[in-house]
């Protein structure tokens, strides 16, 4: 039986770091990598993969120089004639860096390959290379790059952070449709803490937001033409004051409107792992005041996240437009190897935006053998009518050499609810996952607080039979830790000596007759005969005794005869 959701995979031949779709293509999947500066026998490489077959294909690799850094991240830009063009961070090598040079920020060219060419490494070109940080430290590296979603020929803002460096920086930087490939520094932010996790979304017509993240705050930065607002803190992670115990910490953070941001956290003690729907304030309010709107913890199995990628399959057609309804699929990588698969939709109600049923849709246990390092989904755009089932892709890549495509099967989808009006045009459909999430359910917590309801109940029960507070419902424990009772109409026999040896059965029984000496024991009557107090008399010692109860009743008694001096005087019918 074919898996849920296919998968291709490839082994490369170096370590991989970052990952990212050709936003016109959604088969074209761009890694980079290598061992880093001075490494033998792993070289620092880009390669351009075909990921339309079963079988992905490499398509265009080239090598970089082994005195330079490996590739630390990777996004993939517009086109510019028959080039794609690709951003990526790579370190300059020592011998620059000593020198206060550190060309960090990279732009390649991948061109459409050619059939009739037998060399395919000649079509990946570098077209320029940069300094953007201002910082000179020989450890400090382009650790983050994010390129907002394209819109057609519209230019596009891109971010980069710093790694590992004495003063962190923020740089944003234009991607010009048109003209030079070499970025334009549109604006630098220094920053107390180093950014764990960025992204930026554009909100009109040449206005967009930056958005970033340190481990326990989240901060928002307007970008306008010829302005910037901001950066303004708009969450922070609270303290656990009835414990005192450590605060949750941010691993990554992407938008997913310009309302909505989701953010996944790791647990104090690799206590496990949280995704956040935050809602963010509107403009004009006072900072700080971001709102979760939904939230899910990941299995217990994923004690540690190391990633986040995030796609919407209803994007508006031009930015500044209202999201409507959509689903987002949302991957998050663990330390476990694993890949954690979601779904979250976004409603419209009325006016009002909301992000509801954040539920599990699957997991790919041990994905790679390696950490994952990258993970990118192909930039969705619904296509035009047409009978062929849809796929999503995403594309993941480890520091074990492995290059991971997952394929999502779409399906369309009508939302009857949605109100129609009297001659208009009919609802339109809209793409989700074929597969259906898993929402939560009650069955285990139900049979849990079963189980405990009835272990409660039974040793409550034997604890009151035990203290006598309770009769025994059917007896058990009244039977197992008291004497054998007599039923009524049953004779008391007492055996006071040990048995002789059998007798010969053939032989006549002997008869022996015990005598009653009144003068000794006093007379003797039946129990019919005794009075009232006589019989109580007896009935207490015989009670005191432990060979009668009051509900064997008075009939074994009959037969017997009774002193008045409180003595037996003998048994006249045994057995």
């Amino acid at each position: 039986m074919a898996p849920p959701i296919p998968e291709s995979k490839i082994a490369l031949s170096y370590p991989l770091y970052a990952c990212d779709f050709d936003p016109q293509d959604s088969n074209k999947l761009i890694v980079g990598g290598g061992g880093g500066a001075g490494r033998s026998g792993v070289g620092n490489k880009i390669t351009v993969l075909d990921a339309s077959h079963e079988a992905i294909q490499i398509v265009s690799e080239v090598e970089l120089s082994r005195d330079e850094d490996n590739v630390t991240s990777l996004a993939v830009g517009q086109h510019k004639g028959r080039s794609t063009l690709v951003y990526a961070g790579i370190n300059s090598s020592a011998q620059d860096q000593e020198k206060g040079k550190n060309e960090h920020f990279r732009v390649f060219g991948v061109n459409s390959p050619s059939k009739t060419k037998v060399d395919v490494r000649q079509q990946i070109t570098e077209l320029a290379r940069t300094s953007l940080f201002s910082a000179k430290e020989t450890d400090a590296y382009q650790r983050l790059l994010r390129i907002s979603a394209p819109h057609g020929d519209a230019a596009q803002v891109g971010a980069v952070a710093t790694g590992l460096a004495k003063e962190a920086q923020i740089v944003l930087f234009d991607v010009a449709a048109g003209g030079g490939v070499a970025p334009k520094t549109r604006g630098k932010l220094d920053i107390t803490k180093e950014a764990v996790d960025l992204d930026i979304i554009q909100t009109g017509d040449d206005k967009y937001q930056l958005l970033y993240c340190d481990n326990y705050d989240i901060y928002i930065m307007d970008v306008a033409k010829g302005s910037t607002t901001g950066p303004e803190c708009v969450y922070s992670m609270p303290h656990d004051v009835a414990t005192g115990g450590g605060r949750p910490v941010f691993r990554s953070i992407r938008y997913l409107t310009p309302t909505f941001i989701l953010a996944v956290g790791n647990l104090p003690k690799r206590g496990g792992v949280v995704l956040w729907g935050y809602r963010l304030p509107k403009t004009g309010q006072e900072p700080g005041k971001a709102r979760i709107a939904a939230s899910t913890r990941l299995p217990k199995s994923v004690a540690q996240a190391t990633g986040l990628a995030v796609v919407n399959l209803s994007p508006p057609t031009s930015p500044g437009l209202k999201q409507g309804d959509s689903q987002f699929v949302i991957a998050v990588a663990g330390h476990d190897f694993s890949i954690s698969l979601y779904t979250l939709e976004h409603q419209v109600l009325a006016d009002i935006d909301l992000i509801v049923n954040l539920y599990p849709l699957h997991t790919f246990k041990n994905a790679h053998h390696g950490y994952i390092t990258g993970m990118a989904f192909s930039h969705w755009t619904p296509p035009k009518p047409t009978a062929r089932v849809q796929f999503l892709k995403l594309a993941s890549v480890s520091i074990g050499n492995t290059v991971s495509v997952h394929s999502i099967p779409l399906k369309k989808f009508i939302d009857k609810a949605s109100p129609i009006k009297r001659g208009g045009p009919p609802r339109q459909p809209r793409y989700v996952v074929a597969l259906k999430s898993k929402a939560p359910t009650m069955t285990a917590l139900l049979v849990t607080i079963a189980v405990i309801t009835a272990l409660i109940g039974v040793l409550l029960q034997g604890f009151l039979e035990v203290k006598g507070a309770t009769a025994p419902a059917q007896g058990f424990l009244a039977e197992l830790l008291a004497e054998k009772k007599l039923e009524k109409g049953d004779n008391v026999v007492l055996l006071s000596e040990e048995l002789g040896a059998i007798e010969d059965p053939t032989k006549p029984a002997p008869i022996r007759v015990d005598a009653h000496d009144e003068s000794t024991h006093g007379a003797a009557r039946t129990w019919e005969n005794l009075p009232p107090e006589q019989k109580h008399l007896w009935r207490e010692r015989l009670k005191a005794g432990g060979h009668w109860t009051a509900d064997m009743g008075e009939t074994i008694f009959k037969g017997v005869l009774f002193s008045e001096l409180a003595g037996v005087v003998g048994q006249v019918v045994g057995g």
